[in-house]
């Protein structure tokens, strides 16, 4: 990741700061500007996975491709992207859940325990399939690194809508499309660590693990008492794990 750069996805997301530090951190850095996938992680509200999000989906004066998946119901969902980036802005696709549980359930859904609706059966890949359309249709033509950018938070209910196997086929789709492409994806899973390391939780590890190779980065939020932002710290495959530096 070139830090003469302002328009790299550690300046926009406020990633691991190399400081001239470390060539070896810097290197692995460099390899993650080719297309990179990240799972985001940490027992941290939802509002601090809305703060990471906005920032990987890059700075809202760089021209950027942007693709949001949400499977929890949002009553401000443009507020997971950067600036004045909305849904109506060129370039940039919300997909949702709910808008696939309203489909469903007007053929036979029933009520959820959330106050939403629940299938009477699955949900297929219903909305797997349009989030993977969304990305797929995504012209990158003439743009430079990083380009594309995908989220989807979360992940917990992604898997909830498809199961184990059809979310995990999904993930890795997503990812590896994205990668391809010289982009960023990023899925988010709020989850509590069990030893201090993200992947001492099982669902964490499963997801890291299904993921596999498109997997490049494992991001790490926290809330420390009585601070004003989020931090985050990386987990860079084949190198290592940065320090802690805030969000903002």
């Amino acid at each position: 990741m070139n830090r003469g750069r302002a328009d790299t996805p550690g300046a926009e997301a406020s990633g691991p700061r190399t400081r001239g530090a470390d060539p070896s951190l810097r290197a692995a850095l460099d390899t993650l500007d080719g297309g990179c996938g990240m799972l985001v992680t940490g027992d941290v509200p939802t509002d601090a996975h809305r703060v990471a999000a906005t920032r990987y989906f890059g700075d809202p004066s760089n021209p950027r491709r942007r693709v949001l998946g949400l499977t929890h119901d949002t009553p401000r969902p443009n507020a997971w992207l950067p600036g004045s980036v909305s849904a109506d802005s060129g370039g940039t696709a919300i997909v949702r859940r709910d808008d696939t549980l309203r489909s469903a359930g007007a053929s036979g859904g029933s009520p959820a325990s959330d106050g939403g609706l629940a299938p009477s059966g699955p949900v297929d890949d219903g909305f797997g399939r349009r989030f993977l359309d969304a990305i797929d249709e995504v012209s990158v033509d003439g743009g430079d690194e990083m380009t594309l950018r995908v989220g989807l938070y979360r992940v917990d209910g992604l898997r909830a809508t498809l199961g184990e196997s059809g979310a995990g086929d999904v993930l890795r789709e997503a990812a590896a499309t994205t990668r391809d492409r010289g982009g960023m994806a990023h899925f988010h899973l709020p989850r509590r660590p069990v030893d201090g390391e993200p992947r001492s939780d099982p669902l964490v590890d499963g997801i890291a693990t299904q993921l596999g190779e498109v997997l490049d980065v494992v991001v790490e939020l926290r809330l420390r008492d009585r601070a004003v932002l989020p931090e985050e710290r990386w987990h860079i495959h084949g190198w290592g794990t940065t320090d802690w530096y805030p969000l903002g």
